[in-house]
């Protein structure tokens, strides 16, 4: 049948509200946070050089260095909004911040935020922050574990991996942080286990979970079923022609000279499986069959890829299809636009708490740009912000409701 995927189970009204709502409290969630610095030897409130350093942010700066320029170069527009009774902060003293400040406690406002993952879908996938090298090794020392809502285009969990350590031993970390009752949760093959399945299944809410070679056995006998149900070759275009038991959910699309067809094939019936029980919770299994042709090459045949899930959901084979291609949204609208649109891999501060905390703030600066009602890309918007000063105001005057100079 022909599907139609959705974007977010969330009305875009509702979500547009409470995202409103969560900007106008902006200041007095930043005034809620701890301020790690010696009292009595503060010039600038925590709050205040949050928001400095928020604006900087959305108007095109990177790091402490840009924020000093900003706040110095824009004291008068900023002071229509903040005190500032002891004019600009400097690059030390953002720096000295970010170094103090907690990652957990930015990440407390995201959670809350974001509110209740019951009916959310959760999508967990790692980033390297390159630029935070440690000089000895030449390693990055900030590995993040991300748990992305994709209706709320905002991260609710993250974890550090370990030096010398990988995403699967973060993994346990990050979900027990989490209250994941009645939501679902899709995760790359990293985290294709049994015990993951386990964890999330113990705190309430589903799993689809990509299945590699990593779970060998799982993977051959998943493949060799579809093999034996998958028509033949020459039926291939012709829809409902998978073996008796299989849910097909089928979608096509064309954009810019490329045309894509997606089979998501569900299978339901797992008695073929001797090791199916090893996954706890699991409903199916799921085959994603991928056709993507470009015109300009119209003698080229066309590029096929099958991509295999295990999921203990009941949800249609159109909604699971529609999970399984949000999940990527962690990549596209978080990883890649922190890494081309904000430089992230560029950014050399290497102090990792200070690191992770501007990776927040760049999160949460993205989110502030998504919701404003001015239109254009999150790059356009930021290289306006720092241009024009009415732009900028008309973008982030909600930051600054009943702030008050």
């Amino acid at each position: 049948m022909e599907s139609n995927p959705i974007n977010a189970t969330t009305s875009p009204t509702a979500q547009d509200d409470s995202d409103l709502q969560n900007i106008l409290r902006l200041k007095q969630l930043f005034a809620t946070l701890p301020d790690p610095r010696v009292i009595g030897r503060v010039l600038y409130p925590l709050p205040e050089v949050l928001l400095v350093a928020l604006c900087a942010m959305i108007c095109d700066c990177e790091d402490f260095t840009d924020m000093g320029h900003f706040a110095r170069s824009q004291l008068a527009w900023l002071r229509q909004f903040i005190p500032l009774r002891h004019g600009a902060p400097s690059h030390d003293v953002f720096r000295n911040v970010f170094l103090a400040l907690r990652p957990d406690t930015l990440l407390e406002i995201m959670e809350l935020w974001v509110g209740d993952l019951e009916g959310k879908h959760v999508a967990i996938d790692g980033k390297v922050s390159r630029g935070a090298k440690d000089t000895t090794t030449g390693k990055s020392s900030l590995h993040i574990l991300r748990a992305w809502v994709s209706e709320a285009s905002l991260s609710v969990g993250q974890e550090v991996c370990e030096e010398k350590s990988n995403e699967l031993a973060a993994l346990p970390r990050l979900l027990a942080k989490l209250q994941l009752h009645g939501a679902t949760v899709s995760i790359d093959a990293m985290g294709g286990h049994p015990e993951v399945a386990r964890l999330i299944q113990d705190a309430g809410a589903d799993y689809i979970l990509a299945l590699k070679a990593n779970e060998k056995e799982a993977h051959q006998a998943v493949i060799a079923q579809f093999d034996q149900l998958r028509p033949a070759a020459e039926e291939l275009h012709t829809q409902g022609n998978w073996a008796q038991g299989c849910e097909v959910s089928t979608t096509r699309e064309q954009n810019r000279g490329r045309y894509e067809q997606r089979e998501v094939v569900v299978l339901r019936d797992l008695s073929w499986w001797s090791k199916s029980w090893r996954w706890a919770g699991l409903q199916s299994v799921i085959c994603v069959r991928r056709e993507t042709m470009r015109q300009r090459h119209a003698a080229e045949k066309p590029a096929v890829e099958m991509h295999y899930y295990l999921s203990s959901s009941t949800a249609s084979a159109a909604e699971l299809g529609r999970l399984i291609r949000n999940h990527w949204s962690v990549e596209n609208q978080c990883h890649h636009l922190l890494d081309v649109t904000y430089h992230e891999d560029h950014c050399q501060v290497r102090d990792k708490a200070a690191a992770h905390s501007l990776t927040l703030l760049r999160e949460i600066s993205t989110k502030v740009l998504k919701t404003s009602a001015v239109k254009g890309s999150i790059r356009s918007k930021r290289k306006r912000c720092a241009l024009d000063p009415t732009f900028r105001t008309e973008a982030t005057h909600h930051i600054f409701h009943g702030f008050g100079a």
